[in-house]
């Protein structure tokens, strides 16, 4: 039985009702009042014949809460319960509609407000009269519903009082309009709560003063849905939690999955001769399909392959046990409320997972095409976010700002002993003395001047030219932090959010980010701008990812124009923009001063030189210019680059869109292949054995396909994850767009 019973259905005018639930309902204001020791006798006959006649007539009514006691325990006030509870549900065949209005507003244990129990969307009072005459009066259809709780469950999360019903209602108003499928404006509804026994529930009429509701059995579940997850809201945030946890381990368990399967491939120990061999056959048939190459346009022969090779890849029990678990979390949530629990079916047949289908479509495609492929490294953390995260900070513009100061005051010499301690940090000095240095910050520090705190801080949080003390360190930039000094500030929100000097503490992170950010940090942008990218912090925001980016960007900071480029260059969050793409990512390539402070330049950004490589290549709103493409991607893996490493060196290896040079695509590919590059490698040992692209694709094919179905696995995981409805999160038709998207280019959800 779910936590939370939602029933609904229709009045209309002139409905006939049977003579005996009448006389039920005329005679229960009048019933003589004893002790409650009649509540604990069996049921009377009479009761026990109506009990029949209500299941008899009504057979949904067996499903109730009230009857299940009955059943458990067939005493007077069980058979009372069930009886009032069936005949309330079952109004709509029972009796009039005014009939109906005054009986659930007057009943004897309906809670009143005032003289009756009915309450509405407005603070003014209600005549009773005057609602039976409305309701009595409207030509369309009337819905009632009905929401029943458990006494228990009532009485632990507050919903035992009228109080809290009305607010509930008043809550979910837009959601019933918008499951009526009519506009809030027209919706018009009163409600009586009935505080039961052991089954507390609230009555509730609704129809629409303007065009006709319809309410489906789909909208019906989302009523349902909605005001379990609000009544429940506490108990479902405890389920979240415990689920957050879990996805953590998923989230970890699925990279060791994949990452031990690839292994596995690579030393042929895993081996999926059954998968190649559907590809083929795929390949085969797809070779004279003459329609749109995609799942939903193949022949059902064609439909039964793709199927086969998506239970196939299921099979392995890794991948089986992340399937398993994605069923166990939505069982978890949807057993609030919901009456029974879906039945589970095979991957192939799951529309949550349908993606996959046109993945292995795709992948078939490449072969078939010998089609030049873009793979990316699938359910790993994003190596560009790591490096922009270590990049050091240096305090631009501070010169600047200690010239202006010096101006204004300097009458203990805090400035001229910070600029000395500098010249002493020089290790290439022979004057290079940390330990005067030292002395000389703390002299300065101590006489409150912010550069001499936030350079003291660093020092020591880092161990820079001294042994390390956090603690210390952290005292230090606090200090300057309580001056409005942005780099501390921006240096505490990644120390809180890296945790690994201090213990982890994401609000403590981007609330520094923040105040950073309110200075024009670029830094501090981008920084905040990914954690409300990936939904890291509450109420993430990918509108203001996407704003503070664009700051960033205009601030000339590398790492904003690459995020923003690739989010335009696909199309996530924002309309697709290969020309705003190209625009940014190159500005990101453009050689830059170290932030080491020697004014030395340092090479582009290797991330956005391999994207702008493939963008390049793509054909995809540029026009394609193999000449330029390679020069970046030349760039990127001589930065090291793996994934440049690795394209450029099967284009070497094969001579696609490149002069061939088997050595040199070889040194690449071993290169990709030395950081963990499993394409790379699987390219190199298909090579060995056939110096067909299409015999590697086959291989590098099945790879794609393990990755894409893991990553799915963990993104349908995060997903459930998040349906505790916190607020700012993307919309979960956009995310399913995007994530298809991914899926089908064999790229990796960040």
């Amino acid at each position: 039985m779910p936590k939370i019973i939602f029933k609904s259905g229709y009045l209309q005018a002139g409905s006939t009702h049977a003579k005996s639930y009448l006389r039920y309902i005329a005679t229960r204001d009048g019933v003589v009042k004893i002790d409650d020791a009649w509540k604990h006798m069996p049921a009377t006959q009479a009761q026990q014949e109506l009990v029949q006649q209500l299941i008899r007539d009504f057979p949904a009514a067996a499903n109730s809460f009230e009857y299940q006691d009955y059943e458990q325990d067939p005493t007077r006030a069980t058979a009372s319960e069930f009886i009032s509870a069936a005949i309330d549900t079952h109004a709509d065949q029972v009796g009039k509609r005014e009939n109906y209005v005054g009986y659930i507003a007057k009943r004897p244990r309906v809670e009143k407000q005032g003289e009756h129990g009915l309450f509405s969307s407005e603070n003014t009072p209600i005549s009773l009269l005057a609602v039976v005459n409305e309701v009595a009066a409207h030509e369309g259809n009337v819905w009632t519903n009905i929401i029943s709780l458990r006494r228990e469950d009532a009485a632990r999360l507050g919903y035992d009082n009228a109080d809290a019903w009305r607010t509930l209602l008043r809550a979910h108003a837009q959601t019933f309009a918008e499951q009526m499928k009519i506009p809030l404006e027209d919706l018009r509804w009163y409600a009586a709560f009935h505080n039961e026994g052991h089954h507390p529930h609230c009555h509730m009429v609704a129809y629409s003063v303007g065009r006709e509701p319809y309410l489906s059995a789909q909208g019906i579940d989302g009523i349902r849905s909605a005001l379990a997850r609000d009544v429940f809201r506490q108990e479902l945030l405890h389920i979240y939690q415990e689920q957050t946890e879990v996805r953590n381990n998923v989230t970890a368990h699925s990279r060791e999955t994949i990452s031990d399967i690839i292994r596995q491939i690579n030393s042929g120990g895993y081996g999926n001769p059954v998968v190649e061999a559907l590809l083929k056959q795929l390949a085969e048939r797809l070779a004279q399909h003459k329609g749109k190459k995609v799942y939903g346009y193949l022949d059902q022969p064609g439909r039964r392959l793709v199927d086969a090779i998506v239970d196939e890849l299921a099979k392995d029990e890794r991948i089986a046990g992340l399937y398993g678990l994605w069923y166990a979390q939505r069982e978890n949530v949807l057993a609030t409320y919901k009456d029974t629990l879906p039945e589970r079916v095979p991957l192939s047949q799951n529309k949550e997972f349908k993606s996959i289908k046109n993945a292995v479509v795709g992948e078939v495609v490449n072969i078939l095409l010998d089609k030049l492929t873009f793979e990316e490294a699938v359910g790993e953390a994003s190596i560009e976010d790591v490096a922009a995260f270590e990049q050091e900070t240096t305090e631009v513009g501070t010169d600047e700002q200690e010239a202006a100061a010096e101006v204004i005051e300097d009458k203990r010499g805090c400035i001229k002993q910070y600029q000395r301690a500098k010249e002493l940090l020089d290790n290439s000095s022979p004057e290079y003395d940390p330990q005067e240095a030292v002395r000389l910050l703390v002299s300065a520090a101590q006489q409150n001047y912010v550069w001499a705190q936030y350079r003291l801080g660093k020092m020591f949080l880092h161990g820079e030219h001294i042994v390390r003390d956090v603690d210390y360190g952290l005292g230090w930039l606090s200090a300057a932090e309580g001056q409005d000094n942005q780099f501390a500030q921006l240096l505490l929100g990644r120390t809180y959010l890296k945790g690994e000097l201090v213990g982890k503490d994401i609000e403590v992170a981007v609330s520094f980010f923040e105040s950073a950010v309110r200075q024009g940090n670029a830094d501090a942008q981008y920084a905040l701008a990914k954690l409300h990218l990936k939904g890291t912090i509450e109420n993430s925001n990918r509108t203001r990812a996407v704003a503070l980016l664009e700051d960033a960007a205009r601030a000339n900071n590398e790492w904003a124009q690459y995020a923003l480029g690739k989010l335009f260059m696909r199309g996530e969050l924002i309309e697709k923009d290969t020309h705003r793409a190209e625009q940014l990512l190159s500005a990101a390539t453009i050689p830059r001063p170290k932030r080491d402070g020697t004014g030395a330049l340092a090479p582009g950004n290797q991330y956005a030189q391999c994207l702008l490589g493939k963008l390049y290549l793509s054909e995809d709103g540029v026009p394609k210019d193999p000449i330029r493409a390679v020069r970046f991607l030349e760039e990127s893996a001589a930065q090291g680059n793996q994934w440049a490493q690795y394209q450029l060196g099967k284009m070497r290896l094969y001579g696609k869109d490149i002069e061939q040079d088997i050595e040199r695509g070889l040194e690449l590919l071993g290169a990709a292949a030395q950081q963990g590059n499993v394409y790379a490698d699987k390219v190199i040992n298909t090579y060995a054995n056939s110096h067909s692209t299409k015999v590697a694709g086959v291989g590098v094919g099945v790879l794609r396909l393990l990755g894409h179905l893991g990553q799915l696995m963990k993104n349908r995981l995060d997903e459930e994850a998040r349906r505790d409805g916190s607020g700012g999160l993307v919309d979960r038709k956009l995310r399913r767009q995007i994530e298809e998207k991914k899926q089908a280019h064999g790229q990796r959800m960040e």
